[in-house]
């Protein structure tokens, strides 16, 4: 299988080469998933995936997921002469339109990724055209004047056609995804090299403290076993000492270095994407 890597144009020098490296790395432990879709995911998507993977098998039919989803006091008109779907919406709502668009984006991206599987049946009837959650005909020419009617002259007309008579299935892999709350590669990444960096930590202070208790011990035995100290043993004690100095040094070192990791970890945490701009125009 084939995997992509994105470089930012931006990158050149030793910055690209250690990019590339640290991808590298990064795939050798989480081969199990395409590095292609380890996007950072808005709160929103989030939302939908969930609902996504929770939808039961039998009941996966991709417009009524839309429907449940995003046409909960809102429709969709669809006019198959023209080719033309449009959204309508109560007139004081104002993230009907962005909603809708990131729902069928997301189920196209995830498509198109392979975390889901999206199959059709051409003998399915075909449903009427008007979908909504809980809005009737009845509601609708009693309330008609309530209500705002978005025009959509796009291609989403063939989609929302195909997801009349098609059905998904959740692959593992988006189902890892969640399974690891929707942290990106490099997130991962760097907690492994927090974890590490932390287990080290713990060796070098039991190395250290091993290394404190020989010296003591080397420090009292000649007055436990031998009255008389020489020269040797005062050079030795010294040398020690020496050499527990520098290893307080090492764990100063490798503390500054956790905690470096520990804040380029919050970092890298804190670059998930926000909900896009509410937009009312025709796209």
């Amino acid at each position: 299988m084939v995997r992509i890597v994105y470089i930012p144009m931006k990158m050149e020098g030793y910055e690209r080469k250690s990019f590339i490296y640290k991808q590298i790395g990064v795939m050798s432990r989480y081969k199990n998933i395409n590095l292609i879709t380890m996007k950072n995911f808005s709160e929103y998507e989030q939302r939908l995936i969930e609902n996504l993977v929770k939808t039961d098998l039998l009941k996966s039919n991709v417009l009524d997921f839309i429907s449940n989803t995003v046409l909960v006091d809102r429709g969709i008109e669809i006019k198959e002469d023209a080719k033309i779907i449009s959204l309508l919406y109560s007139k004081t709502d104002k993230n009907a339109l962005t909603e809708f668009f990131e729902c069928i984006s997301t189920i196209d991206y995830l498509e198109k990724n392979n975390l889901i599987f999206v199959h059709s049946n051409y003998d399915l009837p075909q449903k009427g055209n008007f979908v909504s959650k809980n809005i009737t005909q009845e509601i609708l020419d009693s309330k008609v004047t309530d209500f705002f009617i978005q025009p959509i002259p796009t291609n989403i007309f063939d989609l929302i056609m195909r997801y009349k008579i098609s059905y998904f299935y959740v692959r593992s892999e988006l189902k890892k995804i969640l399974e690891n709350n929707f942290k990106t590669y490099e997130q991962m990444y760097h907690e492994e090299e927090l974890t590490e960096s932390k287990k080290q930590t713990r060796i070098s202070r039991f190395s250290f403290y091993l290394a404190l208790g020989a010296l003591l011990f080397s420090f009292i035995a000649p007055f436990i076993f031998d009255a008389n100290i020489n020269q040797d043993q005062v050079n030795e004690i010294n040398q020690n000492l020496k050499v527990l100095e520098l290893s307080v040094k090492d764990i100063k070192t490798e503390i500054l270095l956790m905690r470096e990791t520990l804040i380029d970890t919050l970092n890298s945490s804190s670059g998930k994407e926000t909900q896009r701009p509410t937009s009312n125009h025709t796209p």
